[in-house]
């Protein structure tokens, strides 16, 4: 080659590895970009980048042209010339692999090999390996030439990961503060769940989520999930939910591991489970496993355990605003809803009502002389006597209905859906729950006034309604009085 030529190319090389260091691509174009300028320039067999690991014991191939081997690894300081220019930091050259005990024999037909050390300030990151099937393949010139190279691309290398680094942070803001909007804006645990599990899938790039949270009974199970993969348990026991209490996270990769905690998207094994964690108390568990084969690095579980922590503290707050919301709205005598509810409800349903053109009704019961009832039986006994109706009137009624204490001795129903023919049926059942309710010695039976109305034929709105059955039941209550006098 004439030294103009050399010249060239020189030149050309280190136009290539100013571009790949200026470049913004994520790592794997960029070491893919490496490749083809080592292998395009210099005609070699096949050639990998081997990166160091987290542990820093072996490096692995991180990206390679040329190589059968796939997911292979190397003991720094052990296995071959790899291992060893990644424990000096000093190139080696083997101009004829087979006279050397160093190499370890991949493919036959390699008969040269150069490996150059990724350096960053003066620690060795990684190894560039080049093998030719020619003996004593490469001239001082061109190891001079590669050498240069490796210092260029070890810097387009670094630059790259710091890049990716500062992307995932920002990209964790990003997906921490998605969540923290997702729990301003959600409706019910059960919403929120499913909004946290499509923005972690999202996130990691179509992994496999399932969310599971704690029961009463000490259990867990699962709640929502996202991925192509279906969970392969849906539920744990409480013996295998300890298993969770030992360690903030647990990566599961080893077959002790699934012994004391089985995973919850089986084989393969590697999976990332993180308990939900809030004031010191499990609420449940983010299962995380990698899409295809592709293992999750030391960066993608610090955004996982970070998106744990603001989902922990999400899910508590979610159920604490549920359980205000519940006591707010339950009567706390007779555990059904209270008026406030019926209130609220009644305006939703006939909302509904209206866009679909439906039918709409309410019922009322107001209990009669139950103040002599209390004093015949006592206060406790009242107080039993109301629970006791307030489940019968439950038991009765449609699943859809609402059951609401309205005041004292007054109970108030909603019934969806639903015409005059319907609700007079429905309103039977709730007088015979009434007549089969009974106090004292001679077991009598509760009495009660009554009244019905229909949206729209008795009224179009809220008041309207509600007015209408108050008239009804004040008639049916004249009704008896002037009866029994």
């Amino acid at each position: 080659m004439s030294h103009l030529d050399r010249c060239i190319r020189e030149v050309a090389l280190l136009h290539e590895s100013n571009r790949i260091i200026l470049s913004t691509g994520d790592l794997d174009t960029v070491l893919h970009q490496i490749l083809l300028i080592v292998r395009n320039y210099f005609s070699v067999f096949s050639c990998g980048i081997f990166l160091r690991d987290e542990a820093g014991q072996e490096l692995y191939l991180r990206a390679g042209l040329g190589y059968g081997q796939t997911g292979l690894r190397v003991r720094i300081g052990v296995d071959g010339v790899v291992g060893q220019v990644a424990q000096t930091g000093e190139m080696i050259y083997l101009a004829d692999v087979t006279r050397e005990p160093r190499y370890i024999a991949g493919n036959p037909q390699v008969r040269s090999e150069l490996a150059l050390p990724l350096l960053v300030r003066n620690e060795v990151f990684g190894v560039l390996d080049i093998e030719s099937e020619q003996p004593d393949s490469f001239s001082e010139g061109d190891i001079q030439l590669l050498n240069a190279f490796a210092s260029q691309a070890a810097i387009a290398i670094e630059n790259t990961r710091l890049y990716t680094a500062e992307r995932r942070r920002m990209h964790q803001i990003e997906l921490l503060n998605l969540i923290a909007r997702s729990a301003t804006s959600a409706a019910s645990t059960h919403s929120l769940l499913a909004s946290i599990t499509d923005l972690v899938h999202d996130s990691f790039d179509s992994a496999n989520v399932a969310m599971l949270l704690a029961e009463s009974d000490g259990t867990l199970s699962l709640k929502t999930k996202a991925g192509a993969r279906e969970p392969a348990r849906l539920r744990f026991t409480k013996g295998q939910r300890q298993a969770l209490l030992g360690s903030s996270d647990l990566w599961l990769d080893t077959s002790a591991q699934k012994e004391k905690w089985p995973g919850v998207f089986g084989e393969p094994a590697q999976e990332l489970d993180i308990p939900l964690v809030c004031v010191g108390e499990i609420l449940g568990l983010l299962a995380i496993a990698p899409p295809e084969s592709r293992p999750f690095t030391a960066d993608d579980r610090s955004i996982a355990q970070a998106t744990a922590d603001v989902s922990a503290t999400a899910i508590r707050n979610m159920r604490l605003s549920e359980e205000l919301t519940r006591v707010a709205h339950t009567d706390f005598l007779t555990g059904v809803y209270n008026q406030r509810y019926f209130h609220v409800t009644l305006a939703h349903e006939l909302a509904r009502s209206r866009r679909y053109k439906k039918n709409c009704g309410i019922g009322m019961l107001d209990l009669e002389s139950f103040r002599l009832v209390n004093s015949e039986v006592g206060f406790d006994r009242g107080d039993e006597l109301l629970r006791d109706l307030a489940r019968a009137l439950q038991k009765r009624t449609r699943s859809n209905d609402v059951v609401c204490r309205y005041a004292g001795d007054r109970f108030a129903m909603i019934f969806p859906e639903i015409g005059t023919q319907g609700a007079s049926t429905v309103m039977e059942k709730v007088l015979s729950a009434v007549g089969t309710t009974t106090y004292g010695r001679e077991k009598k039976p509760l009495q009660a006034a009554w009244g019905m109305s229909i949206f729209p034929t008795d009224g179009d709105s809220e008041v309207e309604l509600v007015r209408s059955v108050l008239e009804r039941v004040r008639e049916a209550k004249r009704s008896r009085v002037a009866a029994s006098s």
